[in-house]
């Protein structure tokens, strides 16, 4: 799917009808309606980090040669956002010790799974996602009310926004809900 497409249903979300239009048929915009497009799209990257960090991870699993004990944040693909665990190169789990800039463990080679927070995207870039576009445009629909202090509205987008993520990870076998908290 295309952030594009989930731009013009939040557009439509937040009575923004007449820029999803423009944005449909690809007419130039006017350049008040081209910061609403920028503060939506916006929206949508705050709206896909949330996802990654609290409902669908983002996996990846990298080996590193490590030297003097660590293993340089900078040396992996992608920034990690929280390290799931270690394994030596016979498959033994092993205790480390993050720092800002590097992590400690004591083997040779490390395989590290750790999750990542996406990349910031355009309008016009592609979204790998299992998740519906509706379900992103209530979440950009919320933060962008929100940004317009319509609390009211964003708080109807809030509740549409978790219980469509509820309802997919509660469905989906690879897809999990943070655990509730009590306050």
């Amino acid at each position: 799917m295309l952030v594009k497409d989930i731009i013009k249903l939040a557009c439509d979300f937040t009575g923004n009808e007449n820029i999803a239009q423009k944005i449909e048929q690809s007419s130039s915009l006017e350049s008040s309606e081209q910061e609403t497009v920028d503060g939506l799209v916006k929206c949508f990257n705050l709206v896909n980090n949330e996802i990654a960090s609290e409902f669908v991870p983002i996996k990846k699993i990298e080996q590193f040669e490590v030297s003097n004990g660590k293993i340089l944040l900078t040396q992996f693909s992608t920034k990690p956002y929280k390290i799931l665990y270690i394994k030596n190169s016979l498959g033994r789990k092993m205790h480390f010790k993050q720092f800002e800039d590097y992590l400690v463990v004591f083997c040779k080679k490390a395989i590290v799974c750790y999750t990542t927070l996406p990349s910031a995207l355009s309008i016009n870039d592609q979204i790998d996602s299992f998740l519906p576009e509706r379900v992103y445009a209530y979440g950009v629909a919320r933060e962008f009310l929100f940004l317009q202090s319509r609390f009211d509205d964003a708080d109807i987008f809030e509740e549409r926004f978790k219980n469509a993520l509820e309802l997919i990870c509660r469905s989906a076998p690879h897809a999990k809900m943070p655990s509730r908290r009590w306050l």
